[in-house]
């Protein structure tokens, strides 16, 4: 959270190429320094980050004394609600995790998914990068990929809350955020480091 404030413009492209008209409101879903919602923002898109992680909004990092009133702190695995001024829950066409998902210990899971249904729009996407391979500090013996699953185990998952993988999307490898292939610092999908999600959630709601 501390380093990675990341923008990455031929997302930003394919999404447009996703979404007919190219107007949707996103969620970035920790966002650290906020340097997608900045992007999304500058190009008109109504853009929302949230990052588990105090330190950049303590510290002023990345985008967050830029957009103060766009990047926020929480547990996305506790029960949060997002409002407008009007106090309606705000919805969003795509919510974005990058490099989450295997932080989050498998039994908080549910409520992270449960979130993300509560604020994405019938028929919206989800779409995410997850990374495979264990990161472990030597020092501290701290665990931070918590959950290192197969892409099909995480189907099923996001399949019991309502959600199928969109076939036919227009997403290139090098369009991901990350897990681009793009460089040497980011890693490769098919070095099986890991793999991307692009979901979408079923157009009606019981």
């Amino acid at each position: 959270a501390i380093r990675d404030s990341t923008t990455h413009p031929d997302f930003n492209l394919a999404l447009r190429k996703l979404i007919p008209g190219g107007v949707f409101h996103l969620l970035d879903l920790g966002c650290a320094g906020g340097g997608m919602v900045r992007s999304f923002l500058q190009e008109g898109v109504e853009a929302i980050g949230i990052e588990g992680s105090d330190h950049p909004r303590r510290l002023g990092l990345g985008e967050w004394r830029r957009c103060p009133h766009h990047l926020f702190t929480c547990d996305i695995t506790e029960s949060f609600r997002l409002e407008d001024r009007s106090e309606k829950i705000v919805l969003f066409d795509v919510v974005a995790a990058w490099e989450v998902l295997e932080h989050i210990p498998e039994n908080r899971l549910p409520g992270l998914i449960q979130n993300i249904v509560h604020h994405l729009k019938p028929g919206g996407y989800f779409i995410a990068s997850v990374g495979q391979t264990p990161d472990v500090d030597p020092l501290t013996g701290a665990v931070y990929h918590q959950t290192l699953q197969s892409k099909d185990w995480w189907l099923a998952q996001f399949a019991r809350h309502g959600f199928h993988q969109l076939n036919g999307h227009p997403f290139r490898t090098q369009d991901f955020v990350r897990g681009n292939a793009v460089g040497i610092k980011d890693w490769d999908p098919a070095a099986g480091d890991g793999f991307h999600l692009v979901l979408q959630l079923e157009s009606t709601r019981a």
